[in-house]
């Protein structure tokens, strides 16, 4: 993706139009935005690798081969072939990953023998390391069946990427000291008496440090809704991911 369509993307996400989020712009490719629509869809696959890569390793995968697997379909996905099938799917974003992943999964000894014949795409530069130490970092619970674990994935995927938004505005305005202090109270209730030391750290009163968490909280979930309306179709489907996402991480 070239800086002129990551521009033409972001520029459309804040128009405030629902039909130009990236997920729409995708599905939207038939109507002559094809090359917005592959800008998008390449956004979307770099922020949402993860989930796929631990999911390939619980298909009884090692790491190399899930590595492989992701960058190749990813790849594929990316070639005109995928952005069709991208094209007649409805909905979200995050179901029509796993379907075509495990549609990958299902041909993959026959792609395989295609790409040997010279018919496979460019594996992405994905940023895969360290997604080992990632998976094995995850916590162990032999009743979570792979799908939910890859619907957990993607919602903390929407969260760090959210957080990652949030950081960097803060170290643009000079307030990074205040973010670091933040950060660890975002996703949990700490309680007032907790705040009373970082407060205090940064030179500021309790009240103070509890109205800049409150905001910052607001921001999130501001935030974690518009990442959210990125890879849905409708807005009528925005509530109803953010409600599932948020249940999948607990």
């Amino acid at each position: 993706m070239n800086a002129a369509d990551a521009a033409s993307c972001e520029s459309r996400a804040r128009s405030g139009a629902f039909p130009t989020t990236q997920w729409s712009l995708v599905l939207a490719a038939g109507a002559g935005t094809e090359r917005q629509a592959r800008a998008a869809l390449e956004v979307l696959c770099r922020q949402y690798w993860y989930p796929l890569y631990s999911f390939i390793r619980r298909q009884s995968r090692t790491h190399h081969e899930a590595e492989d697997c992701t960058q190749e379909f990813f790849a594929r996905l990316l070639a005109n072939e995928g952005m069709t099938h991208a094209r007649r799917e409805r909905g979200r974003f995050r179901s029509f990953l796993l379907t075509a992943l495990r549609h990958f999964l299902a041909n993959e000894s026959r792609d395989a023998q295609a790409a040997k014949r010279g018919g496979g795409a460019v594996a992405l530069p994905l940023e895969i390391e360290g997604a080992e130490e990632r998976f094995v970092r995850e916590p162990a619970d032999p009743g979570r069946t792979p799908e939910q674990a890859f619907d957990r994935n993607w919602g903390l995927a929407l969260i760090d990427q959210v957080i990652a938004e949030l950081r960097s505005e803060f170290v643009a305005s000079d307030r990074r000291a205040l973010f670091d202090a933040l950060s660890p109270l975002l996703l949990v209730d700490p309680g007032t008496g907790s705040l009373t030391e970082p407060a205090s750290r940064l030179g500021m009163s309790r009240h103070a440090f509890s109205v800049a968490l409150h905001r910052v909280r607001r921001r999130l979930g501001e935030n974690l809704r518009t990442a959210v309306a990125e890879t849905v179709a409708t807005p009528a489907e925005v509530d109803a991911e953010l409600r599932h996402l948020i249940a999948a991480i607990h």
